[in-house]
């Protein structure tokens, strides 16, 4: 709602004309009659906001209502809108983060009061109220940094702080909780970036740091110190060295001190208004400011007052301006409230409790205009180009703004001050201080990929005589090459001559952009010196003689043999014998080298195996060049024909040497010579049973001495056994079926008959 502008100096012209100021000016004032007080409350707190398009607004309390002031013409404030409150308070107070206004009040029910001023010129709205965990609180601060609300002598917590975080959604604050506090209640409160400074009263001043709300830590203390008083209200320097506080009792000064050591603030100066001094000097300062090297401090009585902190040991009035000028005894809490100096044109904002809104300007000062902010991108490090896997780190060139989203061609990638660009493209940057937001121009980076760099597969071993080469097949504008992780000096292609062993790596360049391959491992192998003597038979008979290969002196050498399709048959590393036809192929290996051998192939004859034929006693031999008889295993003297005329049955066979001098066996022939049957006869030998299953069983009346079993073809199945009982019994029962040659022994003869086993 739009209000009646009520300017001082046309309500009050005799009153204003007496006002008494230095270096200060009255630009505008508003005041309405009509609002109800509490006692003798009629204004309390006032807070300032500027929108984007640059237009500037007081926040300021009644006893009853929250008003919205445009005041970007000084000279005419306008109320744009007022929100009541539950009851009449003495007490209200506000703070602004981004385009929120955040107000409590000491009396009634209100809580948390959460306005949109987004609207503005046109109008505020009430976007959120909580008054369930707490109803009642004598300040709120907001550590903008941090995005945390914090509540000063709440009914949330008598003892101890409530906060809220505003970085999720402003508009809708979050409940942190409450923590006590080693100081106890707190009347006020000054947060940045989490280092708290809260004026408990009686028990001073205490420095907390807040960064974690469910541990909170103290940081120092100031408990005691001249003129004290009731610790009311502090405002830390812009390079947060140096703070100023304010005791709320009359007679006693401000305060100055050292907080860059917070476990030992110190004071500096003691400092006050003396409007009325010398003759009374009973003066009483509310709630300080500090903008830039200034102190501005609201007044009870004394209106607002302007110190310059340049010489902290020494600190000077230098402006002030008197909102009440009709108290003179400085008895009770009149006259200016709160003061607000940080609007972009430098007007300073006061309330007063009696009169409402002052608009002043600090003629002496001229305060440093807010720098506009932009969404401008620096480049921090490197340049708008890199290679595949760098980053070129961005930052924005407005620091301290409440929000910073940065795009990449046109999408969003994330947030924060800073960004490590990794990927080509469009970067912009969304800046807000929370009121205004603004978009960079597009920044162009670009990222080239990085070149191959792949060199033959590891190890790499050579075994020549001549310097051996390694190449990378990649290509690129130059390369580097290093030898166990040392560079080699160049200049140096693709191609790398080397003259030592060891890991190998090349770096490969192109746009500027390198990359470096794995390592190749390269030996240098010594070749093998084979010294081989192979040892010939006089005849290669199969499977009697054998090749020898005798490789002595060989040190560190080995061999392997192959047969002519390439297959392994075997290693050595001395002797190898050869037993077999075929086609061998050598090589020689040292641990690295090899080196294959001529081919050896060799050929084995297979012995002609005799045949033979007989004719009564007669044996005969297939042709050979020589031959040697056996009878019964053992040579025969002198049997060194073809033929063989046996005398006495036996087991008969002949070895013959064929046209290549090898020596073969002929098949053992059971020959049964008549005389022999005579002599079982002339012995009265009689066997039986005949086919035999088990037992056989033999009469004589002369007995052998012993028996023998040979097979058909004439092995031996049995040596000579004794036979020295009746009846004499030969066992036959564990022979396989087939026929048998049993021969008796007496005492110079043998005698033999066939026996079948069933």
């Amino acid at each position: 709602m739009n209000k009646a502008i009520l300017f001082l100096f046309s309500c009050l012209p005799v009153f204003l004309h007496a006002q008494d100021s230095l270096n200060m000016s009255l630009l505008g004032g508003w005041d309405d009659p009509s609002l109800p007080s509490a006692g003798s409350i009629k204004y309390n707190d006032i807070w300032g906001y500027a929108d984007c398009e640059g237009n500037e607004y007081a926040i300021m309390g009644s006893a009853r209502y929250i008003h919205f002031i445009n005041i970007t013409g000084p000279e005419g404030p306008v109320e744009i809108a007022r929100f009541e409150g539950s009851v009449n308070s003495v007490w209200r107070d506000f703070k602004t983060y981004g385009r929120y206004a955040y107000a409590v009040a000491d009396q009634g029910t209100d809580g948390l009061m959460v306005f949109d001023l987004s609207q503005l010129p046109g109008s505020v709205s009430l976007v959120f109220q909580d008054n369930e965990n707490f109803t009642r609180s004598h300040n709120v601060f907001i550590d903008v940094p941090a995005a945390r609300l914090y509540l000063a002598g709440s009914n949330a917590i008598f003892n101890g702080v409530a906060a809220y975080s505003l970085a999720e959604d402003p508009g809708q604050p979050a409940f942190l909780g409450t923590q006590t506090l080693p100081g106890g209640y707190f009347h006020d409160i000054y947060v940045r970036n989490h280092i708290a400074f809260c004026s408990h009263g009686g028990n001073g001043l205490w420095a907390y740091d807040f960064s974690d709300f469910d541990n909170i830590q103290v940081l120092g203390n100031l408990t005691s110190y001249p003129e004290q008083g009731y610790n009311h209200a502090s405002w830390l320097s812009e390079d947060g060295a140096q703070l100023v506080f304010a005791d709320e009792t009359h007679g006693t000064s401000l305060k100055l001190v050292d907080v860059s050591d917070l476990s030992n603030i110190r004071l500096l100066d003691l400092f006050r208004s003396e409007l009325l001094a010398p003759e009374v000097t009973n003066s009483i300062a509310h709630n300080p400011f500090v903008r830039e090297q200034y102190a501005i401090v609201s007044y009870y009585h004394d209106g607002v007052q302007i110190f310059d902190l340049s010489n902290p040991e020494a600190v000077e009035r230098i402006a002030y301006y008197d909102t009440y000028p009709e108290n003179q005894n400085y008895s009770g809490y009149q006259g200016c409230w709160g003061v607000y100096p940080f609007l972009p044109s430098g007007n300073i904002i006061a309330s007063d409790i009696s009169h409402g809104l002052f608009v002043l300007s600090a003629d002496s000062i001229s305060f440093r205009a807010p720098e506009p902010f932009d969404a401008a991108i620096e480049l921090v490090s490197g340049s708008l180009s890199a290679c595949e896997g760098d980053t070129i780190s961005l930052a924005a060139g407005a620091p301290g703004l409440l929000s910073y989203e940065w795009l990449l061609d046109g999408e969003h990638l994330a947030s924060g001050a800073g960004l490590p660009a990794v990927a080509p493209g469009a970067y912009q940057l969304v800046a807000s201080n929370g009121i205004c937001t603004k978009i960079s121009e597009a920044l162009e980076l670009e990222f080239f990929s990085l070149p191959e760099a792949e060199l033959p597969e590891s190890p790499f071993i050579y075994c020549g005589e001549a310097p051996p080469a390694i190449s990378t097949p990649s290509q690129g504008d130059n390369y580097n090459w290093f030898l166990n992780g040392e560079a080699l000096e160049g200049p140096h292609s693709e191609t790398l001559e080397i003259s030592e062993g060891g890991f190998y790596q090349v770096e490969v360049f192109s746009n500027g952009c390198s990359r470096l391959s794995e390592e190749l491992e390269v030996i240098l192998g010594e070749m093998p010196s084979p010294v081989l003597n192979i040892i010939l038979p006089e005849s290669f008979c199969a499977g009697s003689d054998t090749v020898a290969i005798d490789a002595g002196g060989s040190g560190n050498q080995y061999y392997i043999v192959s047969d002519g399709n390439g297959a392994i048959l075997d290693s050595f590393i001395h002797t190898y014998t050869i037993s077999a036809s075929g086609f061998y192929q050598i090589e020689a290996y040292t641990e690295y080298c090899s080196l294959r051998l001529e081919p050896l192939e060799v050929t084995f004859n297979a012995p002609v195996v005799p045949t033979l034929t007989v004719e009564g006693n007669t044996l005969s031999s297939s042709p050979a060049s020589a031959y040697q008889w056996y009878k019964d295993g053992a040579p025969i003297s002198g049997a060194t024909g073809q033929s063989y005329t046996a005398e006495e049955s036996g087991l008969y066979s002949v070895e013959t040497t064929d046209a290549n001098g090898c020596m073969a066996q002929s098949e053992t022939i059971l020959l049964e010579i008549t005389t022999g049957i005579s002599i079982l006869a002339e012995k009265g030998v009689k066997a039986y049973p005949n086919p035999v299953e088990g037992q056989l069983f033999l009469e004589a009346p002369a007995p052998p001495r012993a028996y023998r079993l040979l097979s058909a073809s004439g092995e031996m199945i049995t040596s000579w056994r004794p036979l020295d009982s009746k009846p004499y019994i030969i066992e036959m029962g564990t022979l396989p079926s087939g026929i048998y040659l049993v021969q008796l022994l007496f005492e110079e003869e043998v005698g033999s008959l066939r026996v079948a086993r069933r």
